[in-house]
This record gives structure tokens, C-alpha cells and sequence, in this order.
């Protein structure tokens, strides 16, 4: 079977997790687009003739677009194929399926779409997963290109919050030796970036690992609020490797509970290398725990009094031997800084323990 996708996007509309959703969603259920139209809003006579090109060469094809505008693109189908109306429209051995894109296209997508294709093709893609966090878009690429170097090989991205994830598919008469190293070459392309080469979720490739070294981390948290504590909490067992958690939130707290000087604060600010260092060092006094972990920030929307930008966050992790402290600088709304801080303090944690 050949399946194909159109995307009917607002001129301005900007490319978005939302767009790739469904995508990510027929991937991921073993099957992919083998061709993606992108057409305009607007565009009529071009989408009737995609429509038209589809309905010739592909057996199975996905319309999606805003929710705003799928009834009347469905009514065009519809139009188009000489059929009546529906999620599924119908034409002889041809199927075409009307999705929004975002979270309702996922479902649909899950819950219409593959069960259809499963019925008649038992035979879907094999998949193998890779791990990372923080690459940047260039080593991403590059990743996708060795992957799909590898003849039969389909690669595909989802970021969110810095963690990404990348689903190498292929068909099930490939060779095993050949999607290994599809799998080997895109691992390689993101080198240090990497953290998996599976499914694993970072937070329990985390706690999997700090389990396995038996490690007890202790963990004191300010602008992430005890986000990296509540990831782990998440994780049945977590108690095997949590001490503590300290959301030391105001200056008083910092000094009283983790000991950061006054003096510290007085001439670096509560957003600095050294009160990250401070903070995590401060976790060892309480002497139940092996491994630290400390962050310091600006989540915004607005900054300090000190013209400290915006997104500015410091990160410290480290043991009884030594303590690093990691400077970054992270882009977009309080929740996304907040959130990527986050991910790159487990990732940080990660490689410290491993």
C-alpha cells in the first residue's frame, strides 16, 4: 500500500508540534506518508488536483488541516470522490480521512486511521528508537541523514522541551544487520547527546540507572519549582533512589536550609554559578544522600532586578567528590524555560552517574 498525507496550513502559520502530531502518530503505529503535500489555505484548484493525483497513485490518504477548516475540505473530498461525507470517504479501493492536526488529529489518527490500515496490510513497519537531549538542530540532521543513508530506512523527529526522539522505520524484510546500523550511524551523529537507544523516557533512564549504581539523590530546586523531583516521583519505586527534595524558592531558604553565605548572594545573586554550587553542596549536610542536584534560574516572564536576561539558569550536579555547575540560557514562555530546564537537568544528572 502507498500512503500520502496533504497538509492544508494557514499561509502564515508557522511549522509546529501540532503539524507533526498525526504524522508522528501513523509512524509510530508502523506506517508512514510515503508523500506529503503542503498546500495553502485558500488554494482550491491546487488542492482539487491533489486531491485528484492521490486518489491515482496512492491507496490510503490522510487530509488534515485546522478544525476550523476540515468541514469544508471534507465536503470537497467528498465532492471530488463522488461520495457521501464522513471521516472516512470511500472511492472503490481508495481511502482518504479528514483529521484536524494537534492532539484531536493523534487520536484519530490511532483510533480511525491505523485499525483501517491494519486491516488490509498486515504487514506494517519495524521500528527502532534513539534517545537525546539538547542537539542541536544541525547534529539532528545529520542524524537523520546517516539514519536514512542505510537503504530502507525512514527517520523522523519529535522535540519537546529539548528531549528528543527519533523513530528509525523500516520494513520488515530489511535485514537486522542493516537496521542495526541505521540505528549504529545515528547514535554515532549524536555522540554525547544521546541517552538511550530504545524508548526509555529520560526520567526513568534516570532512575534505572541511579537504582543500578545504588545512588541516593538529593535534590534542591528554585525556579523549576521540584519539576525534576516530581518526574521522578512519577516513577513507581522512586523511593529506592529519592532522599529529599528541597524547593528552596526565596533567598532565606537557600541560606537557612542549604547554606548558601549571604555574602554569596549579596554579590552574585540568587541566579549564579556560585549559589548553584552552594545549594547543591548544602544538600550533604543532611549526609543520606550520594549525588546532588541544584537549579537556579529566570523562568520569566519578566527578570530580576539585577538585568539578568530572561531564560538564564544554572544547573549543578555532582557527588561528594566534586560538584559542576552548568551555565544556559534557554529560549521561549516561563512554562517551555521552566520545562527544558528540566529535561537538561536529568540529562545533566544522567551523565554524571552513568
Amino acid at each position: 500500500m502507498k500512503n500520502a498525507c496533504i497538509a492544508v496550513r494557514g499561509r502564515a502559520e508557522p511549522f509546529s508540534e501540532d503539524f507533526e502530531r498525526p504524522l508522528n502518530a501513523l509512524l509510530e503505529g508502523g506506517y508512514c506518508a510515503d508523500k506529503t503535500f503542503l498546500l495553502a489555505e485558500g488554494e482550491e484548484h491546487e488542492f482539487a488536483q491533489t486531491v485528484i493525483e492521490c486518489k491515482n497513485f496512492f491507496d490510503n490518504v490522510i487530509v488534515a488541516a485546522r478544525e476550523q477548516v476540515l468541514p469544508k475540505l471534507r465536503a470537497r473530498v467528498a465532492e471530488l470522490l463522488g461520495v457521501g461525507g464522513g471521516a472516512e470517504l470511500v472511492s472503490g479501493t481508495k481511502r482518504f480521512f479528514c483529521i484536524p492536526f494537534g492532539e484531536g488529529g493523534e487520536r484519530a489518527v490511532r483510533g480511525e486511521v491505523l485499525p483501517t490500515l491494519r486491516e488490509r496490510d498486515a504487514a506494517p513497519l519495524s521500528r527502532s528508537f534513539l534517545r537525546a537531549v539538547g542537539a542541536p538542530a544541525e547534529r539532528l540532521a545529520a542524524a537523520v541523514r546517516a539514519a536514512e543513508g542505510v537503504g530502507g530506512v525512514i527517520c523522523s523527529v519529535s522535540e519537546r522541551h529539548g528531549e528528543q526522539r527519533l523513530v528509525l522505520s523500516y520494513a520488515s524484510d530489511i535485514a537486522k544487520s542493516a537496521a542495526d546500523e541505521a540505528l549504529r550511524a545515528a547514535a554515532e551523529a549524536l555522540d554525547e547527546f544521546t541517552y538511550a537507544i530504545d524508548d526509555t523516557p529520560l526520567a526513568q533512564r534516570v532512575f534505572e540507572l541511579l537504582k543500578l549504581r545504588g545512588t541516593k539523590l538529593s535534590v534542591a530546586e528554585s525556579f523549576t519549582g521540584g519539576g525534576v523531583a516530581k518526574r521522578l516521583i512519577a516513577i513507581p519505586g522512586a523511593s529506592e533512589v529519592l532522599f529529599e527534595s528541597v524547593v528552596a524558592y526565596d533567598n532565606g531558604s537557600k541560606m537557612k536550609r542549604l547554606g548558601v553565605s549571604a555574602e554569596t548572594l549579596a554579590a552574585q545573586g540568587a541566579v549564579s554559578d556560585e549559589t548553584a554550587y552552594e545549594m547543591a553542596a548544602g544538600l550533604f549536610a543532611t549526609g543520606g544522600c550520594s549525588a546532588v542536584l541544584s537549579t537556579t534560574g529566570i523562568a520569566g516572564p519578566a527578570s530580576d532586578n539585577t538585568n539578568k536576561p530572561v531564560g538564564l539558569c544554572y544547573i549543578a550536579v555532582g557527588s561528594r567528590e566534586a560538584v559542576y555547575v552548568y551555565k544556559y540560557l534557554f529560549k521561549g514562555s516561563r512554562e517551555e524555560i521552566t520545562e527544558r530546564a528540566v529535561n537538561q537537568a536529568l540529562f545533566l544528572l544522567y551523565r554524571q552517574i552513568k
